[in-house]
């Protein structure tokens, strides 16, 4: 009998072992019908579950784990495993890819995300800013513009007296640099409620916020701006622990989906919402305007900081900050012209 229990023994050690589905959880905290969750949550798991065949379930939580502003705490203690930021609220740990919020140097939203995407990897990485994180996708929505409930914006003169609802921070250092009050948000219903209201003249946001937030019936005027008036960034991110624990098969799945592939998918989520919002221009005979030559010239003479700050930060991380801008600029435009 001894040598029956001995080849047994050999044999679980030689035979291929059996290995229990892997489940990830993500958490969602935008609502089910934003941008956020068509444009990324949504196709990621769905790319996910079908490229492993199953094997790996994304698991979303009805509600969120945690606030908005604590979606990196909340993957790093291990709550979830996968879940989405706006940089704003990591801002202090992450600085380098806000070189895509500077107004006015990149195209287009998707042309933009590519960029620093491949920025990310070409100079970012080195400086470890997301330490403790496999680095899913860097992406920015469709670019801001600057709609107002009473007169157009059409030169830098017309700023003055504003008061305009502003999502981040490099928005409101803008909107103070042309000369407008900014009133930062309060929460994601604050817009409507502050337009609605008329406690502001308008917002600087991108015109799916028509439809997000359902101001359509109070914008009369939107001017639009070559460039984009800046972006807003956006990381999405998984536990590294969490990674490194999946087979090297499902590891490749995450790879497959992920990087620029997800990121554009995102971008491309922003831009579509953008555009559907131009059936309400037309039904709310929104008067919409492309800034000037002249009126950009302006705005631009008031935005210099915006490149020093960030050349700064830079240097602080110890990456070459030209370099890194020019590879930026010129690869978010050779994309554009490339059709992207």
């Amino acid at each position: 009998m001894g040598w029956r229990f001995a080849f047994a023994a050999i044999f679980l050690l030689v035979a291929p072992q059996a290995r229990a589905d892997a489940t990830l959880v993500m958490n969602v905290a935008m609502p089910r019908t934003s941008s956020f969750y068509l444009g990324l949550y949504q196709p990621w798991q769905e790319a996910i579950e079908r490229e492993s065949h199953g094997r790996i379930k994304i698991e979303i939580p009805a509600a969120s784990l945690a606030p908005l502003g604590r979606q990196w705490d909340m993957v790093s203690s291990g709550i979830a495993d996968v879940a989405m930021t706006p940089d704003d609220f990591i801002r202090q740990r992450v600085k380098l890819p806000a070189l895509a919020e500077i107004p006015f140097i990149a195209p287009n939203s998707v042309a933009a995300t590519e960029a620093i995407w491949r920025t990310q990897q070409k100079f970012f990485d080195a400086a470890h800013e997301y330490k403790g994180m496999k680095l899913l996708g860097i992406w920015l929505n469709g670019g801001s513009t600057v709609m107002t409930t009473a007169r157009p914006v059409k030169t830098i003169d017309d700023f003055k007296g504003l008061k305009l609802w502003v999502a981040t921070p490099s928005i409101k250092a803008a909107v103070e640099a042309f000369g407008a009050t900014p009133v930062p948000s309060a929460g994601a219903s604050s817009m409507f409620d502050y337009v609605s209201g008329g406690v502001v003249d308008g917002s600087v946001t991108g015109k799916g916020s028509l439809i997000s937030f359902q101001i359509g019936r109070y914008i009369k005027y939107i001017t639009l701006f070559p460039g984009q008036l800046g972006y807003s960034v956006f990381s999405f991110f998984m536990n590294e622990k969490s990674y490194v624990r999946l087979s090297p098969e499902d590891r490749a799945v995450i790879d497959r989906v992920s990087y620029e592939t997800i990121s554009r998918r995102a971008a491309e989520g922003f831009v579509e919402q953008d555009d559907r919002a131009n059936e309400l221009v037309t039904q709310y005979g929104i008067a919409v305007s492309t800034a000037s030559p002249e009126f950009m010239q302006a705005l631009r003479a008031r935005i210099q900081f915006f490149k020093a700050d960030w050349l700064a930060a830079a240097k602080e991380r110890g990456i070459d900050g030209e370099a890194a801008y020019d590879y930026y600029v010129k690869t978010a435009r050779d994309l554009a012209a490339a059709g992207k």
